[in-house]
């Protein structure tokens, strides 16, 4: 029998949780480390009545928090996840809330998500004859420092037995009072290389006397570009970026330098096509290298994995919000090349993300843009679709 909950049935805890996202919006904190936020998502979970609180799950450093909530009745053990660090940007929105940090603001919604997950908390513990036991997941380090992965490490998932995994994500581009789903692959392997060119340097006026590693950085800047075009399978999306190139000095203008390093990105979904790429790269700067009488040092790191969603988990929370907020607001969305650590939860145990609709006359900037703000009116829509999943999940 599915649980359904409507965004009306929450909104005392929207409201609420809104004050505290400004709260949180106001001190925004990058990376792995987030005392401020923490504290404040502490606070809160204990003045709700979690019936655990679990802080530095990921580590020493890693300020990931864990509440436990206990239904009234045995059942299935459900994680719910909210990323909570912000971004490198000046605030541009003019809101009452702006960041009081330079350079610093919550430029993709994750303030909203910890607010969104934090009201779905807020209305668990005061409606407590419900069937399992959710474990709400507060991640830091989503912007580039898998914070995921640290808390997966950490165990995450043994240690409070979760079964499977739930999260939802701001969406600009779908209106808010709708969410939007992908099966399968919705995020791309974000991956990160680093090709180092290892030459003689020499006066830009005897190039003959040198082995310029700047020419073979350029020679590889063009030909990596033949992995996707050429390598990779046509129907499959294989994107390699080159977005640094370091070589030389300025004020050098005569001076071959005799080193040269290129720095940037690939994407890719498909487990095969990451291999592709990163094969095809070491062969293409090693080959390059050595045509021009060189050596080239190839670092690869594969940083986060392509987030899978459950498509059978997918299927039944598509159904379940179609049911509690109408078919004409359950949307579906395109995968995309972008990078996402929830990928690391969904790695050990099925479920799936969402995306949650953002857009409305005041709010139509995109997410790492620097007037980007979280939509309010979407906490409680987002709120009460993660409830009506994890509690019809944990009672099946």
């Amino acid at each position: 029998m599915p649980i359904l909950l409507r965004p009306q049935d929450l909104q005392a805890e929207a409201l609420c949780a809104a004050g505290i996202r400004h709260r949180i919006h106001r001190v925004p904190e990058i990376g792995l480390y987030l005392p401020k936020t923490a504290a404040v998502i502490e606070e809160s979970l204990k003045a709700f009545g979690a019936d655990e609180i679990h802080t530095h799950v990921g580590g020493p450093g890693v300020t990931g928090i864990v509440a436990v909530i206990r239904g009234s009745r045995p059942g299935r053990t459900i994680g719910l996840r909210a990323d909570a660090d912000a971004l490198p940007l000046e605030e541009k929105t003019g809101a009452a809330w702006s960041s009081t940090i330079p350079k610093c603001m919550h430029a993709c919604g994750h303030d909203g998500h910890v607010a969104t997950l934090l009201a779905a908390v807020a209305w668990l513990t005061k409606h407590r004859d419900f069937a399992g036991t959710l474990c709400a997941v507060f991640q830091p380090g989503e912007e580039g420092y898998a914070g995921g992965r640290h808390m997966v490490e950490d165990g995450l998932v043994t240690r409070f037995g979760i079964e499977e995994f739930y999260a939802l994500h701001a969406e600009p581009s779908v209106p808010v009072g709708s969410v939007a789903f992908v099966p399968g692959y919705a995020t791309a392997n974000a991956d990160v290389f680093e090709i180092t060119f290892e030459g003689k340097g020499g006066h830009g006026s005897r190039p003959q006397l040198a082995r310029d590693p700047i020419i073979a950085a350029g020679e590889t800047l063009l030909a990596l570009q033949t992995i996707a075009s050429r390598s990779a399978p046509p129907d499959k999306t294989a994107v390699v970026s080159v977005c640094s190139l370091i070589a030389g000095d300025a004020n050098g203008t005569s001076v071959i330098p005799q080193k040269a390093v290129l720095r940037g990105t690939s994407r890719s979904f498909e487990p095969e096509v990451q291999d592709i790429i990163e094969s095809r790269m070491k062969e293409i700067a090693r080959g390059i290298a050595i045509a021009n009488g060189m050596t080239a040092e190839v670092n690869y790191t594969r940083l986060y994995p392509a987030m899978y969603n459950d498509p059978a988990r997918v299927a039944d929370a598509r159904a379940l919000l179609e049911a509690s907020l109408g078919p004409d607001h359950v949307e579906d969305f395109r995968r995309t090349p972008g990078g996402e650590d929830f990928s690391f939860m969904l790695r050990e145990r099925p479920g799936c993300l969402f995306r949650l609709g953002m857009k409305d006359d005041t709010h139509t900037r995109g997410v790492h843009n620097e007037g980007f703000d979280f939509n309010d009116k979407a906490i409680a829509v987002g709120a009460s679709a993660l409830l009506t999943i994890a509690l019809s999940r944990m009672a099946a």
